[in-house]
């Protein structure tokens, strides 16, 4: 028979907080360039080493239900920014875990949690602002490398490796990251095509850490039919099966029962599937689908040609060397269509752009072409053991989601610097005094992440923070050297979308859990 476990008030908010607070211990250890490596053993695997803050929060449960759950709703945080911004995961968790516990001190007192949240929505505001104020434009090729050699924890030739990716294929090019066959990490560029659709449903998803799909040598079937009926895939699934492939559907819909098939398949491990919804609409639709078919070499299935995918061949699929998908973004590599062909409509597509005279439609072809001829840098990670390359896929993500994130939307003084100022430039306009203790709280939040990093690099916090109050706007203390420093010089920066969410995602789940006060647990 079922039971439950309740709790609730304080009693629940002290299990909840132990929870919190033992997961960002761990979590925090990494943080900074003196950040320390956890040792982690899974049940029947082989123990392997990590600096990746989100790896830590994934690997940490609980016996006591109450507390694990504490922690689980904090693993959000770092599970949010992780896959909105690429990096900032052990911030996100520290700056979570710092709201807890000054909350929980102005909850004990007596003040109402709602206020305490309606405020600190409102220094969020405020944070927002100084991060934009602060952030600057990506400036030089130098800026690009510091930036992903600090989220490869210090590593310069990942950084240098990253940053000569990223300059191959331009600001909106794609790097994929696979595991080499030999020692050595490599860089090469092959041919690529990506198209902004992803994934029909997160069961495909293989890879949890950057919630992603990914194979191999898979097969394609490429159709503008809407498929609901699994009959209508039956002959595609069986010859993919007999080829002990995966198999991609790319379809106007691919929902109800042969959603489910599908979904079933991969859940229970007898076939490598993911269904994935045709881009865009109408006239542009087709296009993307017929040049996803020349790429792969694959058969479009069309209606309006009297197509019957019952029909399907062998010879109708299309073939690559690997496939990416996200949940917005597919990326094919290396797809086997005919070169000639392939050519000749990119020549084709040239002479079009170069005859019309409407600037909307130029534009369109101009995308074709540039998705039929583009390059995909394809770094290729190689260790001496499972741990060690491990260890080096996780820092290469990071930095690579790191600079896209820069891209966007500019750099700040890393090194917990701008946060740490943002605690003292935050001021906002409260409406109820209630309301008004949250800026403690977001100021002692904001400032924690340079007290562990002072920490951790064997800096008295209070010593490090009087230092860096005396520092100009792009100073602060390097913490490798305990020395303070021009940042810009130095290449001590931080993308500011990940600073952006990060303190985004930690007020958002901190927030949701300040207002819990009952807990019903299954067992």
């Amino acid at each position: 028979m079922m039971t439950t476990q309740l709790s609730h008030g304080p009693g629940l908010r002290n299990k909840v907080l132990e929870g919190v607070n033992t997961l960002a211990d761990y979590v925090a250890a990494t943080l900074g360039p003196k950040g320390q490596n956890v040792l982690i053993h899974q049940k029947d695997k082989r123990p392997f080493v990590t600096k990746d803050g989100v790896t830590v929060a994934q690997n940490i449960n609980f016996e006591d239900p109450h507390i694990n759950a504490g922690a689980e709703v904090v693993k959000q945080v770092s599970a949010m920014t992780n896959t909105e911004a690429g990096d900032g995961t052990t911030t996100s968790t520290v700056l979570a875990r710092e709201i807890l516990r000054q909350a929980n001190k102005f909850i004990s007192s007596g003040t109402s949690p709602i206020e305490i949240k309606r405020g600190l929505d409102l220094c969020l505001e405020k944070c927002f602002d100084f991060i934009s104020q602060c952030s600057q434009p990506i400036s030089s090729a130098d800026d690009v490398k510091h930036i992903a050699r600090i989220s490869a924890n210090n590593d310069q030739v990942i950084g240098d490796l990253v940053a000569t990716a990223v300059d191959k294929v331009g600001k909106n090019g794609t790097v994929t990251i696979q595991e080499a066959r030999s020692l050595e990490t490599s860089l090469d560029l092959v041919e690529g095509f990506r198209f902004d659709s992803g994934y029909a449903a997160t069961a495909f998803v293989n890879d949890d850490r950057r919630a992603i799909c990914k194979f191999e040598n898979p097969m394609f079937l490429v159709t503008d039919f809407k498929i609901d009926q699994v009959n209508q895939i039956l002959p595609a699934l069986e010859i993919a099966a007999r080829e002990g492939r995966p198999f991609v559907i790319v379809a106007e819909e691919v929902e109800g029962q042969a959603l489910a098939a599908l979904i079933m398949n991969t859940v229970r491990g007898s076939m490598k599937v993911a269904a994935i919804k045709a881009p865009r609409y109408g006239e542009e639709r087709r296009a993307i689908m017929n040049d996803l078919a020349l790429s792969t070499g694959a058969k479009f299935f069309q209606k309006s040609l009297g197509h019957n995918l019952t029909e399907t061949t062998l010879n109708d699929f299309g073939k690559a060397a690997t496939i990416e998908i996200t949940k917005n973004t597919t990326t094919v590599v290396d797809g086997e269509g005919p070169c000639e062909k392939i050519d000749e409509t990119i020549e084709k597509l040239k002479e079009e752009i170069r005859e019309t005279e409407d600037l909307h439609v130029a534009g369109r072809l101009q995308d074709r072409v540039t998705r039929l001829s583009s390059g995909v840098a394809i770094i290729r990670v190689g260790a001496s053991s499972e741990v060690e390359l491990i260890e080096k896929k996780h820092r290469i993500e990071d930095a690579l989601e790191a600079v896209r994130s820069a891209q966007q939307e500019g750099v700040i003084p890393g090194g917990g610097m701008t946060l740490l100022k943002a605690a003292n430039f935050i001021a906002p306009n409260f409406p109820t005094e209630a309301q008004s203790s949250a800026l403690p709280i977001f100021r002692a939040a904001l400032e924690s992440p340079f007290r562990i990093m002072a920490k951790n690099s064997g800096i008295n916090p209070d010593v490090a923070i009087l230092t860096a109050e005396s520092a100009s706007e792009w100073e602060g203390i390097n913490f490798l050297t305990g020395k303070k420093v021009n940042f810009k010089e130095t290449g001590i920066l931080d993308p500011a979308k990940v600073t952006r969410c990060a303190i985004k995602n930690a007020v958002s789940v901190s927030g949701t859990l300040l207002l819990t006060n009952h807990s019903i647990v299954h067992n």
